[in-house]
């Protein structure tokens, strides 16, 4: 049986290290997950490609696992508090692409989706990341503005990323409270063609 004195000092000892343990993931989460500072919306500006997603709903899993790959496309608008978002997703054979209405407001965005007459809204997040990469906490919200889950998306410009960002990744997601295991990394898939680039050669072959 321990001494008073030593049970005392195991007590000390202990709270010391839980409290050592329960400070070192705030501090690291504080430093990985940083506010991605949307002062003209440029630092999301570009085409970027989907690498890898999270998700923390189980009902979430089978609409991102059905996508073979996908990219999209942000650039401004002529109302300073929109931005323009044009997606593409690969389905198998099948492609799906459109442009969709985008409001800024601080960090937070908020996207309408309509597809094949399905309107979607999402609210979305953006935060520090690698260099030539979008990080994305993406809400899906439902008609009366209930979340139905979320997602957690790495858009590279090239598609591809280090395999140590990869892992940063993952500890930015459990700093955002996503299960460890609900992690999906897209393949090699073919990109979509963009829709527009098709529809502009045509209307130029047509003019001529």
């Amino acid at each position: 049986m321990l001494s008073g004195v030593m049970a005392a000092q195991l007590v000390v000892a202990l709270l010391a290290l839980t409290s050592l343990c329960a400070a070192a993931p705030q501090h690291d989460c504080k430093e990985l997950v940083k506010p991605l500072v949307l002062d003209s919306h440029s630092p999301i500006y570009g085409k970027w490609v989907l690498h890898v997603a999270s998700w923390d709903e189980h009902g979430l899993k089978s609409d991102l696992v059905a996508v073979n790959a996908s990219w999209v496309e942000i650039s401004s608008s002529s109302d300073t508090n929109h931005i323009d978002v044009y997606w593409a997703d690969r389905l198998g054979e099948k492609c799906l692409q459109g442009l969709a209405n985008a409001t800024v407001s601080g960090m937070t965005s908020h996207t309408t989706f309509n597809i094949n007459g399905h309107t979607s809204y999402h609210e979305g997040k953006y935060y520090e990341t690698c260099a030539d990469c979008l990080l994305s906490e993406d809400t899906t919200l439902l008609p009366d503005g209930k979340s139905k889950g979320r997602y957690l998306f790495l858009f590279t410009k090239s598609g591809n990323v280090d395999p140590s960002e990869i892992e940063t990744y993952k500890r930015q997601a459990e700093c955002l409270n996503f299960p460890e295991e609900n992690i999906y990394q897209f393949g090699t898939g073919e990109l979509c063609p963009d829709d527009r680039k098709t529809a502009s050669a045509a209307t130029e072959t047509t003019e001529a």
